[in-house]
């Protein structure tokens, strides 16, 4: 009989630990008291995301982003795949400090900028490639702002989709073969328009860059290392769940591509470039791709 008392009161005591629960830090760095935070004073930061056909759950991802936008204390965000015009719009005026361009080159999947009205100036915001459907699905958008005196370009890309790690030399609307001859033209663009300026390449490109060169579609900019950088290739270099843009395949599709006037900007900034980790607010991976996005955003730091 002692024996079944004795018992019963250890499942009891048990049952009573295990339903106190504890307290869990969702944030792993000790240095950061804010996951979203991204953004410094004495630093130009600039990030890139792409929002999942925007709005992915109406409402409730416009209060979810007011809160978000901000907490990164991002300069320039660019974003991608803003379908709802309207919501957008309503989006802008929740998040006071700061200001929105919304492009109308298509009527969905629409590339815009929202930035810090405070700490950046815009001179213009402009298309280039608008009737190059081939290899912009989506015209390429461009961004001219200062910052402490510099001038900055901005481009906002998202790629052509899909694609099977071959490029089809006989097929011109092969996937591969449409962002490869974007990539061309942007490097075209940049180094017959902006050819000393300070370029900033972004957005969701939609492939990976340490492939194989046989069907690495950024060779253009790869194999041109005086002019260009990746800021992302160490990411992906060495891809994990917690560092890439797009864990559900566990790689970096989500890119940062600078011009070699910025390489002192970005060794000055401490060469930061990473995935904004934006699910520790939330709780969870699946909290956060339930209302806001497949894609985390991923931002990059400069300094004058």
């Amino acid at each position: 009989m002692k024996n079944r008392i004795k018992l019963a009161l250890l499942m009891l005591l048990l049952f009573l630990l295990a339903a106190c629960g504890t307290n869990t830090d969702l944030d792993n760095d000790p240095d950061d008291n804010d996951a979203l935070l991204f953004g410094t004073d004495n630093s130009l930061d600039i990030v890139t995301w792409n929002l999942r056909e925007f709005p992915w759950q109406g409402s409730a991802t416009l209060e979810a982003l007011a809160q978000i936008i901000p907490r990164t204390k991002a300069d320039i965000i660019a974003l991608q795949e803003i379908n709802d015009f309207s919501a957008f719009q309503t989006l802008s005026t929740m998040i006071p400090g700061y200001r929105t361009f919304v492009y109308s080159a298509t009527t969905s999947y629409r590339l815009a900028f929202v930035y810090r009205s405070d700490a950046v100036e815009i001179d213009t915001v402009y298309t280039i490639y608008e009737n190059q459907t081939n290899p912009f699905p989506r015209a390429p958008y461009i961004l001219k702002a200062n910052w402490r005196g510099n001038d900055y370009y901005v481009i906002n890309n998202h790629l052509k989709a899909y694609g099977d790690n071959y490029i089809d030399e006989m097929d011109d609307w092969d996937d591969e073969v449409r962002r490869r001859l974007a990539c061309q033209l942007l490097h075209q663009y940049i180094s017959t328009e902006l050819s000393n300026e300070k370029v900033v390449v972004l957005g969701d490109m939609n492939d990976q860059i340490q492939e194989p060169v046989e069907y690495n579609v950024f060779t253009v900019f790869l194999d041109r290392p005086e002019e260009y950088r990746f800021a992302t290739m160490p990411i992906a270099l060495n891809p994990s769940f917690d560092t890439v843009s797009y864990p559900n395949s566990n790689s970096i599709i989500d890119h940062v591509l600078i011009t070699n006037e910025l390489y002192d900007g970005f060794q000055a900034g401490g060469a930061v470039c990473k995935a904004i980790q934006v699910e520790k607010w939330y709780g969870s991976w699946t909290n956060y791709t339930s209302q806001i996005s497949d894609h985390r955003p991923v931002g990059i730091r400069l300094a004058n």
